[in-house]
């Protein structure tokens, strides 16, 4: 039982001593560089699915609606909060160093206007039809360029247990 204590603290310590090395070899803006702008990208597309497109699609924002009002905020609250996981994508886009997200920054920050523009919108209230019309086919836009990056965006089912 003695041994373990000594062996476990020096486990420890050479892997702190082995991801500080790492750290000053690759800076954190390159690690997983992908992948964390595929989870932005990923939060932020769910925000506007779930809190607009989805109350959109089911006329949740139509006069005379249940809640009408509280969907509307909710949905622009969403909408801002993608606006902030679509501008950690674009600034995890611009320090990347693959040829792939540096193609796709630029369309980043225009889907990042869009977003903001509806978040705006729906933040104060009002609700344009046209608006999400405009960022659904933002969307697509961006899936297009991406596909012809070489990097095919692809909708993948993923059971949430429970």
């Amino acid at each position: 039982m003695s041994t373990t204590i000594p062996r476990n603290r020096f486990i420890v310590a050479a892997t702190l001593a082995i991801a500080m090395l790492f750290a000053t070899v690759a800076p954190s803006s390159a690690f997983l560089d992908k992948t964390r702008f595929a989870a932005h990208l990923g939060v932020a597309y769910f925000a506007f699915h779930h809190f607009v497109l989805k109350p959109y699609q089911e006329h949740k924002f139509d006069n005379g609606a249940d809640h009408r009002t509280t969907n509307i905020i909710k949905g622009g609250a969403a909408m801002l909060f993608a606006v902030h996981e679509l501008n950690v994508a674009q600034k995890i886009a611009h320090n990347s160093h693959s040829k792939i997200l540096h193609a796709l920054d630029g369309k980043l920050v225009a889907l990042g206007a869009t977003f903001a523009t509806v978040g705006a919108a729906l933040h104060s209230g009002k609700f344009e039809p046209k608006a999400v019309d405009s960022v659904q086919q933002s969307t697509d836009d961006f899936g297009k360029d991406s596909a012809a990056a070489g990097e095919p965006i692809k909708d993948v089912p993923v059971a949430i247990p429970g």
